[in-house]
């Protein structure tokens, strides 16, 4: 069984933080205009998301003066439901959304959606990881992905390729793999990574038992092109508060640019083995 999944590739940036602006003439500090932001993660708790998340947050709140409501979307469709959400706030209220950017894009690409991506105010990129094509390191079949690539060809019976979720870039890509290659296989999606790691492995092995010496494409795709296929988790409001408030909108980016940064969420990222994979983006480098 081979399985497509994440790791990470980005490297974290050093550039300075832009820091919160002052407050009134007499040097106030600018405090949040409300005592609660819903942070909504579009995962279950427990996950990628909310272990990243609860890495930079702390520092967040902080920095606005404000305290965090965490909101799983963990059921249905849960960028459509956190949109929802999130559109449905009061004036006076405020949220924010943890997720991959691609998956909601592939919602507005396949699902019927009454958003598009017009509909987003991006705030920043929290992380940037490779898809990775990983079997048992028992089988010694494979040494290379061209070995893969070479049996999988000609098997008489398809192989499978188990990926997390349908609108996820590791299940793009293993489709996109599997057209480009030639290969006989068939893609299983799950309701999630551990669940595809663990049938992988079979049991609660640690992921890196079977992916410390990954290839890059360029290894091993020397007939065909794959496309720079990565997964990001980013953060983002409506384009509507942005536009009904820039003040805060501006506030959101500064402070998370901010916290992202910090000392102490590096430390924090550093001690959940999540600091390899941190990759911060502001607003355009992210929306592009």
């Amino acid at each position: 069984v081979m399985l497509l999944a994440l790791a990470g590739c980005g490297g974290k940036d050093t550039t300075p933080a832009p820091q919160p602006s002052d407050g009134d003439a007499a040097g106030e500090a600018v405090v949040y205009p409300a005592d609660l932001l819903n942070y909504y993660v579009a995962a279950s708790a427990g996950g990628g998301l909310d272990i990243v998340s609860r890495a930079f947050t702390n520092q967040w709140e902080d920095a606005l003066g404000t305290t965090f409501e965490y909101i799983y979307e963990d059921t249905g469709n849960t960028y459509l439901m956190a949109l929802n959400d999130l559109g449905g706030l009061d004036e006076d209220e405020f949220g924010v959304i943890c997720g991959l950017p691609e998956a909601m894009l592939g919602m507005f690409a396949f699902q019927d959606s009454p958003y598009t991506v017009d509909d987003i105010a991006w705030i920043g990129n929290v992380y940037t990881d490779a898809n990775c094509l990983m079997v048992r390191i028992d089988d010694d079949r494979f040494n290379s992905a061209q070995d893969l690539i070479d049996y999988a060809r000609t098997a008489s019976s398809p192989i499978a390729i188990s990926t997390p979720q349908a609108l996820t870039p590791a299940n793009i890509t293993a489709q996109i793999f599997v057209e480009a290659s030639g290969i006989n296989a068939n893609v299983v999606t799950y309701s999630g990574g551990s669940g595809a790691r663990n049938d992988l492995i079979g049991g609660n092995n640690p992921v890196t038992d079977i992916w410390p010496d990954a290839q890059v494409v360029s290894a091993f795709a020397t007939d065909f092109e794959m496309p720079d296929l990565t997964c990001h988790c980013s953060i983002w409001t409506t384009k509507a508060m942005a536009e009904r408030n820039p003040e805060v909108y501006q506030m959101l980016v500064d402070t998370y640019a901010q916290a992202i940064q910090s000392d102490d969420a590096a430390t924090n990222l550093k001690n959940a083995n999540q600091d390899r994979f941190i990759d911060y983006f502001g607003p355009d480098e992210t929306a592009a």
